[in-house]
């Protein structure tokens, strides 16, 4: 082939290349007299976003007189219809012809949304809801431990939660339920229990500002060996998001309330608390560390408080399949009998199984 004749053929296929954009190309002409080449990307509240060779405009819809393309777009009108359609324009209004050869005739304002002729229910509108899309904002994960020991010596354990959640920029709501048992043959023949403990708590976080929140919470427990037949706390306070990320969550947050003791030598006490704490979650690739600590003293008498941090790490293997390792750190700095340890630590090893956000 001759020098002259290739290069030739090499302009010939640019010029092919660069008149053929990987999108439908739209012809937009506007009130002022401007007449844009390039591609609706977007509608977004009578705004519509079009890209061109100098970039992207953002442009009311009153502003447009008159919108062509070459090729079928996707389109959603006002009304809720959603049909593929080549566009012309006739005295100011939108003219829309789709292949099976039926027209219609529209207004710039009546559409609601344009995409991929190809995805139309990519277009179909998702109603935002409190549960809905479900997957978009809730989550939930259940963590078991189980282990079984006979022979010489005889013990099971079990240790099992279940996590409920909401995440969305304006709210949180957090559930948590747990149980952690142990039972052990002391050498009687019978199975004793030597760890009996049950919590559950609920917690709602409202956004005023993009960092500040306020919020509500219970926690509610039982444990068999602090003689604790359930312990109430009843909390609402004020907190400030530090970090929010994908990657990082970091708040801390006050409050004030009440805390109930009701213990199982028939004594009960109530007090009026005020409280700190701090929440920190961290993902590592596969891996999430997540923390969060919770001091509880009493308004009457700061010495008499109550400690309570769970750490985790749970790393995901398979479809929501993962393992986790936990901590769970106790300390009532007056323990309703002399006999009874401030610190209480419980350590599990639980598969987990997660769905949702």
């Amino acid at each position: 082939m001759k020098p002259a004749l290739a290069w030739a053929c090499m302009l010939l296929c640019l010029t092919a290349i660069a008149a053929t954009p990987a999108t439908a190309q739209h012809t937009l002409v506007l009130q002022n007299g401007d007449r844009l080449s390039g591609t609706l990307t977007g509608i977004d509240g009578g705004v519509w976003v079009f890209k061109h060779a100098a970039g992207q405009l953002k442009i009311a819809t009153g502003q447009v007189t008159s919108f062509t393309t070459a090729n079928p777009i996707g389109i959603r009108l006002a009304d809720g219809t959603i049909v593929a359609a080549r566009v012309s324009t006739s005295d100011g209004r939108l003219q829309l012809a789709a292949d099976d050869g039926s027209t219609r005739t529209v207004t710039p304002a009546d559409l609601a949304a344009v995409g991929d002729p190809a995805n139309l229910a990519a277009l179909v509108p998702v109603r935002i809801g409190y549960f809905t899309p479900i997957r978009s904002f809730w989550g939930a994960t259940a963590n078991l431990g189980f282990s079984n020991k006979s022979g010489n010596s005889r013990n099971r354990s079990l240790a099992a939660t279940v996590e409920v959640g909401r995440w969305s920029p304006r709210d949180r709501v957090t559930l948590k339920l747990g149980i952690a048992r142990e039972e052990s043959d002391p050498g009687s023949g019978d199975l004793e229990t030597t760890v009996g403990k049950y919590y559950g708590s609920a917690r709602v976080d409202v956004f005023l500002r993009r960092r500040l929140f306020v919020f509500g919470t219970t926690a509610q427990e039982r444990d068999e060996f602090q003689d604790i037949d359930l312990r109430s706390n009843y909390t609402a306070g004020i907190g400030v998001q530090i970090l929010s990320s994908d990657m990082v969550d970091l708040r801390f947050y006050a409050s004030g309330g009440l805390r109930r003791e009701a213990f199982t030598f028939d004594s009960t006490s109530s007090t009026g608390i005020v409280a700190a704490g701090a929440a920190f979650k961290h993902s590592l690739g596969p891996a999430v560390f997540a923390w969060t600590v919770d001091w509880a003293p009493s308004i009457n008498d700061f010495a008499d408080y109550r400690l309570v941090s769970d750490a985790s790490v749970t790393t995901t293997m398979f479809h929501g399949l993962g393992f986790r390792i936990a901590s769970r750190n106790e300390i009532n700095n007056r323990p309703p009998r002399p006999e009874i340890e401030k610190h209480d630590m419980l350590l599990t090893a639980t598969l987990t199984y997660s769905i949702g956000r």
